[in-house]
């Protein structure tokens, strides 16, 4: 089992997963820069956002598209999907139908949608098995405790953000760039709901354990900067995850118990419990029976 049980060597070993991540992505990179803090990040603009918003309060559109994407479209099995920025249906999804994600045979040589490192389906139940039982405890929770004044911290000698990072890797052709980070156009299929992006401003890194989550399940009681890591870890854990704008909104805060994507129960569980194997978080006995569940749904 992968468990983070001597802080100094998980920094080590991060840092040299982040190097190799780095470099692949962002040629020149220095991974001993990550944890300047970054710029402003995307402006949720327009109405109000809902009370289980906080978890995507990094992501969406500049302020300027206005607040389009706070909320999911409601749709039904014969819907049109949403329309791409160059308006045509996601490929793949014509009348509505999910697009056939990497988990069920993406295009060979194409990067994994899902993160590295999630364990197989014995792994998960025995990291399960071994997690503690406790209630969850969200009071004094701030998503600044996470993440500080910015959303995501900046790696390398370009100062592109973790962000930027997770899209570049994740996209499954080569992202069309306005300077050395800034991410134009690419391509990401979402393992939430099936959708296909060409535009960035629909897509959305997740947390697979929202921050309110972690810090009701023993993140309160850490350091600043290991809540920040964990914000930012995109090489020790399957944390960070690229998705749709509308399934990361649906998803917001919620744990396991009361959502997961559907029709890719199992790996979600196996990614939920392998973040809290690695970071030694708790679950409650709701979210312990959910994720059983979903294991039992592996096949």
């Amino acid at each position: 089992m992968r468990r983070a049980r001597e802080p100094r060597t998980v920094r080590a070993v991060s840092a040299i997963s982040a190097a190799v991540l780095l470099a692949t992505v962002l040629p020149g990179a220095v991974a001993g820069a990550a944890s300047r803090p970054a710029g402003t990040g995307h402006a949720t603009g327009g109405a109000a956002a809902p009370q289980d918003y906080d978890e995507t309060a990094c992501e969406g559109p500049p302020a300027d598209e206005g607040d389009v994407y706070s909320r999911p479209p409601k749709t039904s099995p014969n819907s049109t999907p949403p329309r791409t920025s160059q308006g045509t249906p996601p490929k793949g999804a014509p009348s509505g139908k999910p697009a056939e994600t990497a988990s069920k045979g993406g295009a060979p040589g194409r990067p994994g949608k899902w993160p590295r490192g999630i364990p197989d389906r014995d792994d998960a139940e025995r990291m399960l098995d071994d997690l503690k039982v406790r209630p969850f405890d969200d009071q004094g929770y701030d998503h600044k405790k996470f993440v500080g004044g910015s959303c995501w911290v900046q790696h390398g000698v370009d100062r592109c953000t973790t962000r930027q990072i997770a899209l570049r890797f994740h996209s499954v052709t080569p992202v069309k760039l306005d300077g050395p980070c800034r991410i134009v156009s690419g391509e990401w299929r979402s393992e939430y709901d099936g959708r296909v992006m060409a535009d960035p401003l629909h897509v959305d890194v997740d947390h697979v354990v929202p921050l309110r989550n972690a810090w009701g399940s023993g993140a309160s009681q850490w350091s600043f900067e290991k809540r920040r890591e964990l914000a930012n870890d995109l090489v020790a854990s399957p944390e960070l995850i690229v998705v749709s704008t509308w399934s990361n909104r649906a998803k917001g805060d919620k744990g396991p118990e009361k959502w997961m994507p559907k029709g890719s129960e199992c790996m979600y569980a196996r990614a939920w419990i392998a973040v809290k194997d690695y970071y030694r978080l708790s679950v409650t006995k709701a979210e312990q029976s959910a994720l059983y569940k979903a294991l039992d749904s592996c096949t």
